[in-house]
Formats: structure tokens, sequence, C-alpha cells
């Protein structure tokens, strides 16, 4: 890395630092019994209340509705995960109490499912496991009568099994992060260490004696396995085993290895990690990679380096095909692009050639005709009004349309509002996040005279 890129990286992290200071008095704030405003009252568990769904202006003429009570604060978990039903009749999301800050230990939650039909809402569990980014991370099992979340448990981020119908809620060991396509396990970071990287992602963190890892590599941490059966939890594979064999690895070596993102393919053979390093000699920041293994921790293979991803570069996802992963990055070190490359990084490629990469990319599952993103208010997408777009590029011909443009309330930080926009299976429809009317809503838009 010449003196000239780790300088500039350097400054870039100094300024994302600084840029956080306001949300850290936020929460020190919080922790002092300080009440900011945007508070909103949460649903009563177990009753169902009205939830009609409104129209939204769409620019790419197709039906836009928000679906989520309108004097509540709503969220669905992230793009790769599918917030509908797997009958597509209901969609789970996290109410939460507030967005004017990042939560602390022991702020309340709701899981809610929205009947689409029925056009009711209703709060099936309370749950003090959520961030600002995910929420509780909730997803379905293999019906419409189970649901997933994180909560917090003896002091972890632990995961439960909600029975929809009757709220019923089993308490398992481990979190809810990268499920399995048959629903059986969970592999996931520790929840609470997840804030120590990115905040927003993990569960709430107290204000002092915050658990922090002390190893460069760890044989006690790393990626961790819930049997969501028994809800047993064991270490996967530890961060010391993970690294041992990886390319690449001189400097980032002397730091402290930290897991983040892990998620499964569609197919349950392989999944993904993202790996940071923090207090790495002469580096800001968090120096990030991506690794993939077999899903019986076998095959490990450095897909996306430190020496690549410092260029520029976010959120990666698995594509449908369960071999190939794509990804924003500045594969020339200028423009950031859509790429897509395989799970061993080789046959790296450009996606959507002439538009530019942003928000958080996937592709249909269907047949990957199209792709679908949103874009942060900092990549140059953001209109004098504020709002930024819901971008849907056809491959096959690059044309572009804009689903439509929301309000994020221009914030860039951990209490951000990204769209999240994620697709239902069928390609018919995709669900997001928005600002409207002073609320954090639920949009959904019906995709299906495009599509076809």
């Amino acid at each position: 890395m010449s003196i000239k890129q780790l300088t500039l990286a350097n400054l870039k992290a100094a300024k994302r630092s600084a840029k956080a200071v306001p949300d850290q008095l936020r929460v020190v704030a919080a922790h002092v019994g300080w009440r900011f405003h945007g508070h909103a009252p949460l649903l009563p568990l177990g009753e169902a209340v009205a939830a009609m769904a409104r129209p939204f202006p769409s620019s790419a003429a197709i039906p836009v509705r928000v679906v989520t009570p309108a004097q509540g604060h709503f969220m669905t978990t992230f793009f790769d995960v599918e917030a509908f039903s797997p009958s597509g009749r209901y969609l789970a999301v996290t109410q939460v109490p507030f967005i004017d800050r990042i939560p602390i230990p022991g702020d309340v939650a709701r899981v809610c499912v929205i009947d689409l039909e029925a056009d009711t809402c209703i709060a099936v569990h309370e749950t003090r496991g959520w961030g600002a980014q995910l929420g509780a991370n909730v997803q379905w099992g293999t019906d419409d009568e189970t649901l997933f979340c994180n909560d917090v448990k003896d002091g972890r981020g632990v995961g439960v099994v909600i029975d929809r119908s009757s709220g019923e809620a089993r308490f398992l060991d481990g979190p809810i992060y990268g499920v399995t396509p048959d629903r059986k396990t969970s592999f996931s970071p520790d929840l609470l260490l997840v804030n120590r990287i990115i905040p927003g992602y993990g569960v709430a963190d107290p204000l002092l004696g915050k658990r922090r890892q002390a190893d460069v590599a760890s044989a006690n941490e790393g990626i961790w396995q819930t049997n969501l059966d028994t809800g047993e939890c064991q270490l996967f594979m530890s961060l010391a085993d993970i690294v041992k064999d990886l390319p690449e690895q001189t400097g980032l070596g002397k730091g402290r290895y930290h897991v983040f993102n892990v998620k499964v393919n569609r197919q349950g053979t392989r999944l993904f990690a993202v790996l940071f390093s923090r207090n790495v000699p002469m580096r800001g920041g968090t120096p990030t990679q991506l690794v993939t293994m077999n899903i019986d921790g076998s095959n490990v293979q450095l897909a996306m380096p430190d020496r690549l991803w410092r260029r520029g570069g976010h959120h990666p996802s698995w594509t449908a095909d369960g071999d190939h992963i794509m990804m924003n990055l500045r594969l020339d070190g200028k423009r950031m692009e859509f790429v897509r490359f395989r799970y061993d990084g080789a046959d790296i490629e450009v996606l959507a050639p002439g538009h530019k990469g942003s928000g958080h990319p996937s592709l249909i599952p269907s047949d990957e005709t199209y792709l679908l993103t949103d874009s942060y208010v900092s990549e140059g997408f953001k209109e004098p009004d504020g709002t930024v777009p819901i971008r849907l590029i056809d491959l096959r011909n690059g044309v572009e349309d804009a689903i439509c443009r929301v309000d994020t309330r221009g914030l860039d930080g951990p209490r951000r509002i990204d769209p999240h926009p994620v697709w239902e299976r069928s390609g018919h429809r995709l669900a997001f996040n928005a600002y409207v009317d002073g609320h954090r809503q639920v949009l959904v838009a019906d995709t299906s005279s495009l599509i076809s």
C-alpha cells in the first residue's frame, strides 16, 4: 500500500470518526436520561390494528404503497433478507420506539406482522435485541406461522422462535443472522461484538464495561452456529481458524480480526463472512475482507481481499446461483461499479456498465435480469429536496428506472434510514424503508408489470 493510498485511507477514516461524534453524544445523553423528540407509542401485543395501505408517488408508473401504520416507526431487516412470508400474504417488520438515536440496553421494540390482504398489523413479540439498521433481524421460517428474531437474555444477544398465531416465543442459545434455506441453522457473529465495528447491526452496548475482543485472531470468537430446533449454539469456526491459511494478510495480521456480516447462499452449500480488522498499525478505520467457505467449514477462500476492497466497496450479497457474489466496488480505484465474482474471487466482472454503483444492490432471484438498489445521501444521487432513488436496472438493455424517490432524513450515520430494498422471491414485489410524514415506514412496490 503506497504512502499516498495510506494517507487518503486514514484521512477518510478520521472523517468518519468525526462524523460519528454527534451520534455518540446522543447515546451518552440517553444513558443519563435525556429524552429526544420522535418517540412513538408501540402497538399493544397480540392486538390487530388497522394498517390501511396508502398510495405513494411512483416515477416508474407502478403501484407503490405505504403498508405500515401511519403513527409508528417501522422497518424491514436487510436487503438480502426477504420480508414477505412464504405465501406472500404477510410482511415481517420491527416497530421501533424512536428514530433520533440508536438504542441503549433496555430499549424495547416490537416484532410485527402486516397482513397485506386484511390491511392489519399485529405485534407478536417484545424485544430488547434490536439495532437501528437491522431492527430485530426478523426472518420467516418455512411457513407463515413461524418467525425468528433477536432478543436479549442474561445480557447476551440471542435468537427467538415465535409462533405468529399464538405469540408464544422460545429462546435459543445463539443469535439469528445468516439463516440456512431449510431454516434449521443460523450462522452469526457475536451480536455484542458487532457494535465494535458498526453500531446498529448487533444489540445495544452498555455505556461502560463494553465487551470487546482482545486477541489478534481469537480462538474463542468467530462464527457461531445455532441449531434452530434444539436452540444449542457452538463456535462453528474461530477467527484463528478462518485466517490461518488466508493469503495477503501481511500487516492485517497485526491488528484484531472481527466477524461482521455472515450470510448463507440460497442453496445452503456455502456461507460468506465479512472480516474487519481493527488497530492495524499505521491504518485507520477497519480494513475489510470477504471470505467464503463450504457450509461444513471446509474450503476457506479469500473472495475479496483488502487490496481491492480498500479502493472503495461495500455490501456484498450472494447471487441466486450460489456460486457468485455481487457488491459495490471501485474496481479501477475511481468510479463505483456493480461487480460480480466467484466465491473464490475469480472471474470478477462489471455488471450494468455505465451505471454508477450505489446503496444495497441485489439481483432479481428468478433470472437475475434486473438489478435493484438504493443510494446513500453521500453517493451523488440525492436531489435538492433530500430524496434518493430506488433504482431498477434492466441488465438486458441497460435501461434504468427510478421506481420512486424516498426521503431518508438526509442521514448518513448509525441512525440513518436506509431503504434496504429487498425482493420478494418471485420478483413481482419488493419492500423498502422510507421516512414518510414524520415516521419511519415500510413501502411495497408491485413490479409485476415492469418485470414482465
